[in-house]
């Protein structure tokens, strides 16, 4: 029973991070996060309007998850209040979503590039 409750909570603690889900096979070589697989029944045109072949861009992102101000972020794990990801002091309010996060692969925030960062790769 012990191992059972104990395995339970890291998999809950290790999951905690994950914002868009983990990347999984989606449609042939294409991967995708497991929290937009709704989309990928579409296609490719909600994010990359109207191509699949065209950049994704932020007003897809805007779309669904609304204004960078808008979404929330727990606070209370940022290590100084000047690291919140949406209030950045060189972007204003933001940087473009895409800068720091990735449909189809892994990447570092932006803010990797100069800072050490408290968060990991998205």
């Amino acid at each position: 029973m012990n191992k059972c409750i104990v395995t339970l909570l890291l998999g809950l603690a290790l999951s905690s991070g994950v914002y868009a889900g983990e990347l999984v096979k989606m449609k042939g070589k294409t991967q995708g996060r497991t929290n937009h697989e709704f989309i990928y029944q579409d296609g490719c045109q909600g994010c990359h309007q109207g191509s699949g072949k065209k950049n994704a861009t932020d007003s897809a992102c805007v779309e669904c998850h609304g204004e960078i101000n808008s979404i929330p972020v727990d606070e209370s794990k940022l290590a100084i209040p000047e690291a919140h990801p949406h209030k950045s002091l060189h972007y204003n309010q933001g940087a473009s979503c895409l800068a720091c996060h990735g449909e189809h692969e892994k990447k570092a925030p932006v803010c990797a590039e100069c800072h050490r960062t408290w968060f990991g790769e998205m």
